[in-house]
């Protein structure tokens, strides 16, 4: 079903994989130069076209979007391994809700008058970048894609768009779902390539006015190098680290719940992942047992069984870099929970979940992000060494806290050096609710009326009310 529909008939916006799910099309510096061109021809008109005709346009995406939820599901799940139950339920709706939240924005978009001398005038106006270079990454390769879209499109900008090599297809199929839409043609180009060859050369154009990457944070730093030395307009959402604060006055059944939805969801492959638990010393033994009790009655298997819960990692290569962590210096000398054996299928990446006790906060494998299916457990007796502990890492994406006290659920989101921070939850996000990290974990944000003034321009305008006075006299 997938193949079909990627070899759709109109030529023009005809996806470039074919024939097979593992072959795509490489762009060239001369396909970048087209798509530039042809952005910069739509983007003016898109700015000045109605901006209800404009907000119209991305509700029918919105609804586009849904109405494609099986293939869209099932080329997220074909590229990364990412669950079908997800892909095709809670990503592809979150990816319609995102394009309707920013829709509402497009007639919102509003300056100001500021109050200044009483005979002159100034306004504030907003106005879009231009073209935005969005660069995504593979764990999530719809909503990111969106995620990044949808604020660009509705500010009056054009987008050129970098999926992640490994996971290209629901991009292709969403630039047609567009175009079926109404979206004009040469706001929304998709260009395949590696991050080192059309990635580079989209953060370096000098017609793009705007990055918005999501990524490691090494790759992070590269990009932000280069647009500080560019001045362009950037934001970087990275890696994160995610300490998941446990005392002993919370209901130790939810978070038990949430603590492995959190970090074991995609395989462990999310940046948010609550890879860190800190749990009270008190309740940890009981803790741990009731994680490994979920873990046990968790299905990992084949990604487009609807029963599946962990598919497998994204590719050999990252499922050997996982297996390095886990088996590597960073982890000599640790107690590692024995869980039940399973078999996992021999096609595909699979890597079995693993639980490291009694781990120092300061441990390699409690500070460096390994992106796959580990907790490693940590525990404390008081309340300032679990919030010095959940700080302790120079990643600022997320904290979780779970306690019954709302005083101290209030001081560990006050103290967190996090941009995130849940409270008796995990991963509860929404398009209307801004998405960023502090410290290694990124600069600016995703989603909110915050994404909205970062993909626009602030122009000060002054009129004169009288006739001209040169202030020399």
């Amino acid at each position: 079903m997938a193949a079909i529909l990627l070899r759709h008939d109109d030529a023009v916006h005809r996806p470039n994989c074919w024939r097979s799910l593992d072959r795509c099309t490489v762009a060239s510096t001369q396909d970048l130069e087209i798509a530039v061109e042809a952005a910069r021809r739509a983007q003016q008109a898109w700015w000045l076209s109605d901006d209800q005709d404009r907000a119209r346009i991305l509700r029918r995406i919105a609804d586009e979007i849904r109405l494609h939820a099986n293939a869209l599901g099932t080329l997220d799940t074909l590229d990364s391994g990412r669950p079908i139950r997800d892909t095709a339920t809670r990503d592809v709706e979150r990816a319609a809700r995102i394009f309707e939240f920013f829709a509402g924005t497009t007639d919102r978009l509003r300056g100001a008058v500021v109050p200044v001398q009483p005979s002159r005038t100034n306004l504030v106006e907003y106005e879009p970048i231009g073209i935005v270079g969005a660069i995504t990454p593979w764990n999530y390769p719809l909503t990111n894609a969106i995620g990044k879209i949808a604020p660009a499109l509705a500010t009056g900008n054009a987008v050129i768009l970098k999926p992640a090599e490994a996971s290209p297809l629901s991009a292709l199929l969403l630039a047609w779902i567009a175009h079926k839409a109404g979206l004009p043609a040469g706001l929304l180009n998709v260009l395949n390539g590696s991050g080192a060859t059309i990635g580079e050369m989209i953060v370096r154009h000098p017609d793009i006015g705007k990055i918005t990457f999501t990524g490691s944070t090494p790759t992070g730093r590269h990009i932000g190098s280069i647009t500080g030395d560019l001045l362009k307009s950037v934001t970087l959402e990275l890696g994160g680290k995610t300490g998941f604060i446990l005392f002993a006055d919370a209901d130790l059944d939810r978070a038990a719940d949430a603590l492995v939805f959190s970090a074991f969801n995609n395989a462990g492959q999310t940046c948010t992942a609550g890879s860190r638990p800190l749990v009270e010393a008190s309740i940890a033994k009981d803790f741990v047992d009731r994680i490994a009790s979920r873990l046990n009655d968790i299905v990992i298997g084949d990604p487009l069984d609807l029963e599946t819960r962990i598919g497998p990692v994204i590719s050999a290569r990252h499922r050997n870099m996982i297996l390095a962590h886990l088996a590597g210096p960073s982890t000599t000398g640790l107690k590692r929970l024995e869980l039940p054996s399973r078999s996992l299928p021999e096609a595909g990446f699979y890597v079995s979940p693993s639980i490291f006790l009694d781990v120092s906060p300061t441990a390699a494998i409690a500070q460096e992000e390994v992106f796959g299916p580990m907790i490693t457990v940590t525990s404390f007796t008081s309340d300032d060494e679990a919030i010095e502990m959940a700080n302790a890492t120079r990643h600022g994406l997320a904290t979780t806290v779970w306690t019954s006290s709302f005083q101290r659920a209030r001081r560990v989101s006050r103290e967190a050096r996090s941009g995130l921070v849940w409270i008796n939850t995990a991963h509860s996000l929404h398009p209307g609710s801004p998405y960023g990290g502090y410290k290694q974990s990124g600069v600016g944000v995703e989603m909110g009326q915050e994404a909205v003034q970062q993909h626009m321009k602030i122009k000060s305008v002054w009129m004169e009310d009288n006739v001209w006075q040169s202030p020399w006299g």
